[in-house]
Order: C-alpha cells, then sequence, then structure tokens
C-alpha cells in the first residue's frame, strides 16, 4: 500500500514537473511573439510554430492567430482571410462542447483581424457584416476585464475606419473624439501605459488625422489641415514609446505627411519628402507608395511624361493595387493622354475608370444599405444613378473627342493657310529682288571707279585682306570711299558668282596651298586652321570647305599624310 501511494506521489510529482515546464516554455515562446510581432516577421512565425505545439489549446489557436497577422503584415490578404475563417469555423466547433472563455477572446481576435483584411481589400459590404459579428462577441463576453475593454476600444476605431471608407466623416471624427475623451477617464488609469492601449490611441490619432484630410477634401480648409497634421505628429510621438520599437513608424509618419502636403497644393515639398522614403524605410516595401504619390504630384504639376511613368510604374504590380488607388491611376493616364491628343490612350484609360468606380461605388452601396437598412426600391434608384453618371462621362468622354478632333482641322487649317501665304510672300519677296537687280544693272558709273573697284577685286588676293575676320563688301567699300551699292553691282557684273562665294573660294583655295606646302600648319587644330582665315567657328569652315574640295578638313590632311 505505502508503495503505491510513494509511485502514484512520484508520478503525480513528474505530471507536474512536465506541466510547469511546458507552461513555462508557452510563456517564453508568448514574449517572443509579442517582442516580434511588429519588427520581424520571420522570427514571429518561427515563434509561433514552437507555440503551436503547446498542448494548451487556447495557447494553440492564439499561436495560429498571432501566424494570421504576420500574413496580414506582409500583405498576403487572401491566404490570412483564408487561415483565419478556418481559425473561426475551429473555435465555434470547440465552443460547442467547451465553454472557455479563451476561445471566444480568440474568436474576437480573429473576427477583428479578418475585418481589417476585408477593409483593406476595398470588400466593404463583408468588412462591414463581420464587424457586426465582431461587436456581437464583444457584448455578449461573460467577462468584462481589461482584454474587454481593448476589444471595445478597437471596436470604436473600427467603426470609425468603416464610416470613413463610407464618405461619413463627420460621424466617424465624432465617434473618435468621443473615445480619445473617454480614454482620459480615471477608471483606465492603469491602462494608459499598456503597449496596446498606445498603439490604440496612435491608431485613433492617426485615424482622426485621415478623417480631417477627408472632409477638408470636401470643404477645403486649412485648419482641418492643420488638425491632421497636429494628430499624425501626437501619433507618432506615442510610437516613440512602444516596446519594442515599430520599425515603420518612421515611413508610416512620412507617408502621412506627404498626404497632408499634397492636401495642401504643396506637391513639390510632397516630392521632396517621398524622395526621402529610401533613407527612412528601414527595409518597408514602400515603391508602389511612392509611384501612386508621385504619380499624383506630377499629375497636379502638369509634368504629363513623369506622371505617365509613375503610373505605368504601379500599373505593373496592379494586383496588389486596392481598387480607389487604379481609379485615381486611370483617372490620371485618362486625362494625361487627352492632353497629349493620345485619344486611343485617353478612351482606353477613361473606360477603365469608370469600369473601377462603378465597381467600388456598387460595393460600397452594398454596406450603406447594412448601416440604413434600404429597402430594394431604394438600392435600384441608386443604381440607376450610377448607371446615368456613367453614361453621362462617356458622353462628355465622346464631346471631347470631337472638340479635339474640331480642334485639330481648325489648327491643320490654320496652319496650311499660315504656309500658303508665306510662300506667296517669298514668292513677292524674290520678284522685288529680282526688279532691284535690273534696277542695279542700269546704273550708270564713273569709269574711273569702276576701274578702281576692279583694280581692288584683283588686289584682294594678294594682299590676304579677304583672310580678315571683319572683310565685307563694306571693308572694301570703306577703302575706296565709295557704298556698297556700287561695289556690288561692280562685282555682279564681271563676276558670276555672289562676293561672299568669291571671298569663301579664295579661303578655301589658300587654305589648301597653305596645308599642301607648310607641313607646320598641317598640325593644326581645325578650330585653329579655321581662325586661320577669318572662320571664328570650326563648323562653318568644314561646311565650306567640304562644300568647295568634296571631303572635310580631317579626310584632306590624312590623304595629305599618307
Amino acid at each position: 500500500m505505502i508503495r503505491f501511494i510513494l509511485i502514484t506521489l512520484i508520478t503525480l510529482f513528474f505530471s507536474l514537473n512536465t506541466v510547469s515546464q511546458t507552461i513555462y516554455l508557452d510563456s517564453i515562446n508568448r514574449s517572443k511573439i509579442d517582442f516580434y510581432k511588429n519588427i520581424n516577421t520571420d522570427s514571429l512565425f518561427f515563434y509561433c510554430d514552437k507555440l503551436e505545439n503547446s498542448n494548451n489549446i487556447c495557447t494553440k489557436i492564439e499561436a495560429a492567430t498571432d501566424k494570421i497577422y504576420g500574413l496580414y503584415r506582409l500583405k498576403k490578404y487572401d491566404e490570412a482571410a483564408t487561415s483565419s475563417n478556418k481559425v473561426i469555423t475551429q473555435i465555434d466547433s470547440l465552443l460547442q462542447n467547451n465553454n472557455l472563455t479563451c476561445l471566444i477572446d480568440r474568436k474576437i481576435a480573429s473576427l477583428n483581424r479578418l475585418f481589417w483584411i476585408k477593409k483593406n481589400q476595398e470588400k466593404y459590404e463583408e468588412a462591414y457584416s463581420i464587424l457586426i459579428k465582431y461587436e456581437k462577441e464583444i457584448i455578449n463576453h461573460p467577462i468584462k476585464d481589461q482584454k474587454w475593454i481593448r476589444n471595445k476600444l478597437g471596436l470604436v476605431l473600427s467603426k470609425a475606419v468603416i464610416k470613413n471608407k463610407l464618405n461619413m466623416q463627420e460621424k466617424a471624427k465624432s465617434i473618435l473624439l468621443k473615445a480619445i475623451s473617454e480614454s482620459k477617464k480615471t477608471v483606465l488609469k492603469d491602462f494608459q501605459k499598456n503597449n496596446f492601449f498606445l498603439q490604440w490611441k496612435a491608431n485613433s490619432f492617426n485615424c482622426l488625422g485621415n478623417t480631417y484630410i477627408l472632409i477638408n477634401n470636401k470643404n477645403p480648409n486649412t485648419i482641418l489641415l492643420d488638425s491632421a497634421d497636429y494628430y499624425f505628429d501626437k501619433a507618432y510621438k506615442l510610437t516613440q514609446q512602444f516596446t519594442p520599437q515599430h520599425k515603420d513608424s518612421k515611413i508610416y509618419y512620412y507617408l502621412r505627411k506627404t498626404k497632408v502636403l499634397m492636401a495642401k497644393k504643396e506637391f513639390s515639398k510632397a516630392i521632396d519628402l517621398i524622395n526621402n522614403y529610401k533613407n527612412i524605410s528601414n527595409g518597408y516595401s514602400y515603391f508602389n507608395k511612392e509611384y501612386y504619390l508621385k504619380a499624383i504630384c506630377f499629375h497636379n504639376l502638369k509634368n504629363s511624361d513623369s506622371a505617365i511613368y509613375h503610373s505605368n510604374k504601379l500599373l505593373m504590380n496592379y494586383k496588389k493595387c486596392e481598387r480607389s488607388k487604379l481609379i485615381t491611376i486611370y483617372d490620371i493616364l485618362s486625362k494625361e493622354y487627352n492632353n497629349l491628343n493620345k485619344l486611343d490612350s485617353a478612351y482606353k484609360y477613361s473606360k477603365l475608370t469608370l469600369e473601377q468606380h462603378h465597381l467600388t461605388k456598387d460595393t460600397k452601396d452594398k454596406t450603406f444599405n447594412l448601416f440604413y437598412n434600404n429597402n430594394f426600391a431604394q438600392a435600384q434608384k441608386l443604381k440607376k444613378t450610377i448607371e446615368q453618371r456613367e453614361a453621362e462621362k462617356q458622353r462628355n468622354l465622346i464631346i471631347s473627342f470631337i472638340i479635339l478632333l474640331l480642334t485639330f482641322f481648325v489648327i491643320t487649317f490654320y496652319l496650311f493657310k499660315k504656309e500658303k501665304d508665306k510662300k506667296k510672300k517669298l514668292i513677292s519677296v524674290i520678284s522685288n529682288n529680282k526688279t532691284t537687280e535690273i534696277e542695279k544693272k542700269e546704273y550708270n558709273i564713273d569709269e574711273i571707279l569702276e576701274a578702281k573697284i576692279l583694280n581692288e577685286f584683283r588686289n584682294i588676293a594678294n594682299s590676304l585682306d579677304f583672310l580678315k575676320p571683319d572683310f565685307s563688301v563694306n571693308y572694301i567699300a570703306e577703302k575706296l570711299n565709295t557704298n556698297t551699292t556700287y561695289i556690288s553691282f561692280v562685282f555682279n557684273k564681271y563676276y558670276e558668282e555672289s562676293f561672299k562665294q568669291y571671298c569663301t573660294k579664295l579661303k578655301i583655295n589658300y587654305v589648301v596651298h597653305k596645308l599642301k606646302t607648310d607641313k607646320n600648319f598641317r598640325k593644326y587644330s581645325i578650330q585653329a586652321i579655321a581662325e586661320e582665315i577669318g572662320y571664328t567657328n570650326a563648323s562653318a569652315f568644314t561646311r565650306a570647305f567640304k562644300k568647295h574640295i568634296g571631303v572635310t578638313p580631317s579626310v584632306f590632311l590624312k590623304d595629305l599624310e599618307n
């Protein structure tokens, strides 16, 4: 009998010791999960896998919900949603035989995560349906402890978020301001330094900042944007108190500050801030957000090339792009291509804008019905209104196309007429010049002066005056104390080329002779050779040389050397 009692006590001791060790290991894994939750997803998954080996069913499910949070942070929304629904189904099955409050807590956590997944996927009808279930579970929870308060606070934030998405910003603002005010009450004093509470408060401030921006979009007012700035700053200061620090808090803060600058129409400053993302990203994949924000900024700055470039960069990864962003990008592209008169592309993106707009509007209207229990007739009326608006946009697009087409024909006709008038004017000038030449040939010039001018032409080659940069008809006229008209008349009378052509020929013949006879001269650069015969520009000299000799100076020099 004594032996049996001893064996029983030893067995009990080892069993208790094993349970104690299991609880201790679960506690370590739990603390590791909390630490890595917002800073390292790989480590989060590693410790979730360890915690899923626990003998405690609630602990196993808790590990599964934490793993879903990791998938959510990686934006693997479909996988996260599937896992959330599996966990909820498993919990519902367990609750039929076990009335464990920890299972209810895990169901509430899973519903909360599923709400945020559907919200981010812009599936607002599903998100709101989940929110209703989420609220019901919280209200019916048997224990009203700190965890229950946390869930209540989370519910308030979720309601504000969904109301913002449905353009009910004033109601969202009221909910948030009331919740933030009530969170200061003494009943929550012990709770206020809790990490969850700090995160909730920071999220509420950020949501309030977004709400003020959305209100400003309807009724622009700098005070509203100052309020948005104020709450974003408060939220960021709170993130500095997180333990551990959230590694993406700074990049999120910059993203929100960028939105404020854009709302203020300070698009150049916004671009400067976006360009700094790479310095503070801390591994966060911000590129799609950069492309989206830059596309909007450059569009508003009238920089079509950059707006189109960043829009197309975003569309290369459009499957990860929210529908609301797709609408904005398609709209930008349709407007930019329309401005560039690329009507096919403009029409293509305008059509895509309308299609996405219809899908988004339809989703939001269904959710709106859940809020106000709209009847079928009202829903049909709303659908008809949307269709009419879409048809109107299509008509406007066709009208815009016709206007652009008419504008094109008007401009073409104007340019054609202008070119025709230009040709007429040119013909008139040529005719007048011919008349002037005939008149010039009728001048009676003193024979002595004519002989003097001819003699000067003969002396030009010997005197090398033609090499001077300022050599021209005016130079000879001043030298002989006569006018340029007489000089030109005598030259045209005895020579079958223009005075300019004659001078150019003298210069080229001179330089060819010197290159053939002077080896040192061949060592000059093309620019130096050009300057030697009065050219200030090597390109002009090269063109003249090739015209008279048939090859460029460089080729000519190479032939001489060979």
